[in-house]
């Protein structure tokens, strides 16, 4: 082994006539160092938009929607059946509403969210998202209190105290009416969930007001139902389905719900990974380059340690360290890049734009098992990367290495 150590050295860190191979040796380490970066980096930021999209949705609803064709008349019973399911947190009933919404600053078109006040916090948390903490006791004794979005809110214009006009375009049948429902409601507070679709969609009222406003007697369109470990969320959905029976129930989860914002992040995380660890291979071939040269170079070296009894396996073995030495240096500097730069996002406190992407900040999420998964791709490829120089060298004639003839012939045309 001290032997393997000492011509390591002299092939990675070699004298000066050697400039080639130093250069060589460098660009490799850098290229497999920005690769390695690149892809903690990518995949860090996109992990981090999955959970702040999850924590933020789970925050405004629960894990489990229940809907049924038509309307849930009695709605305390069906809530009794899905609370006897073991792992059930909380369940709280909603309807929706397709509403005009109008203002001294404008008009916009918006989702009208009525929510049970008594049991909504079990399920999300809307308390936490108020401006007022105290803002859903003054729902409660208000009879036409209102909380838009805050993104719809600054759209508008719209500050607490001012009336909002909302027109409901619907009859208690779910059609269209030619007399549609118009109602003065006072606005309370702000909801700020943190996800733009909703801050800039939705307003919410209380069921109570809303049932007795818009003639819709006690029913509700929804259920939404919290689970205490969001890993158990597909069975006890399962569980939800069979204690109440499929039809007239229809039972989805949030990733049902949103499925096409969940599958978009995961396919660009899936592509742009593929494209760097190509950038990670480009970088292997330079690895395949200066181990070609280290062999050109330090011919005769080879041919005196075949001379001296060194084995063919035994001269691979040492060339797969080489190999393996500068993608574990390389993979050591991708390593540190990437947290300088992962640091440097979340001090720096970058701005997006929410309309955009959603959300207003860059949001980052390191998983130890997807930079664990970096380091062993990138260190494979590097290993690979050796098997080639390694045959080419232990076939180098002794007697034709120690005499001088250059090995150039077997090099640049591959006999």
């Amino acid at each position: 082994m001290g032997i393997k150590r000492f011509i390591i050295k002299r092939h990675v860190i070699s004298e000066g006539k050697h400039f080639l191979t130093n250069l060589s040796a460098f660009v490799s380490i850098f290229g497999v160092s920005i690769g390695v970066a690149a892809l903690i980096i990518v995949l860090s930021i996109t992990s981090g938009f999955q959970k702040a999209y999850k924590e933020k949705i789970l925050a405004h609803s629960g894990e489990i929607f229940i809907r049924k064709y038509g309307s849930f008349n009695n709605h305390q019973k069906t809530i009794e059946k899905i609370k006897a399911v073991s792992g059930i947190k909380g369940a709280t009933p909603i309807n929706y509403y397709q509403v005009l919404i109008s203002s001294k600053n404008g008009d916009k078109g918006a989702e009208l969210k009525a929510i049970e006040l008594n049991s909504v916090n079990d399920v999300a948390n809307i308390e936490g998202m108020v401006t007022n903490k105290n803002s859903l006791k003054e729902m409660k004794n208000t009879e036409k209190g209102i909380m838009p979005g805050i993104a719809l809110a600054e759209e508008l214009n719209l500050k607490k105290g001012d009336i909002l006009t909302v027109t409901f375009p619907f009859n208690e049948k779910g059609e269209v009416s030619s007399y549609p429902k118009i109602v003065n409601f006072k606005i309370i507070d702000f909801i700020s969930t943190g996800l733009y679709d909703f801050d800039s969609a939705y307003l919410y009222i209380s069921l109570k007001t809303a049932n007795k406003l818009f003639k819709t007697r006690s029913s509700v369109k929804g259920i939404e139902v919290k689970v205490n470990n969001i890993d158990d969320t597909f069975v006890i959905a399962d569980k939800i389905r069979s204690a109440l029976g499929n039809y007239p129930f229809v039972v989805t989860t949030y990733k049902e719900n949103f499925s096409n914002l969940f599958k978009s992040i995961e396919y660009q995380k899936k592509y742009i990974a593929i494209v760097i660890i190509i950038i990670i291979i480009l970088a292997a071939f330079s690895i395949i380059g200066t181990l070609l040269i280290f062999v050109t170079e330090k011919e005769k070296d080879i041919a005196l340690l075949k001379a001296l009894g060194v084995s063919k396996n035994q001269l691979i073995q040492l060339f797969i360290i080489e190999g393996g030495f500068i993608g574990v240096i390389g993979i050591l500097f991708g390593l540190i890049f990437s947290a300088v730069i992962l640091l440097g996002i979340r001090f720096i406190d970058l701005k997006l734009a929410p309309d955009i992407y959603k959300i207003s900040y860059i949001p980052i999420s390191i998983k130890p098992m997807e930079v664990l998964w970096v380091i062993v791709v990138s260190f494979i490829i590097s290993i690979i990367a050796t098997l080639y120089p390694a045959y080419k060298a232990s076939k180098l004639n002794p007697a034709e290495g120690i005499s001088g003839k250059s090995i150039n012939r077997w090099y640049y045309l591959g006999s």
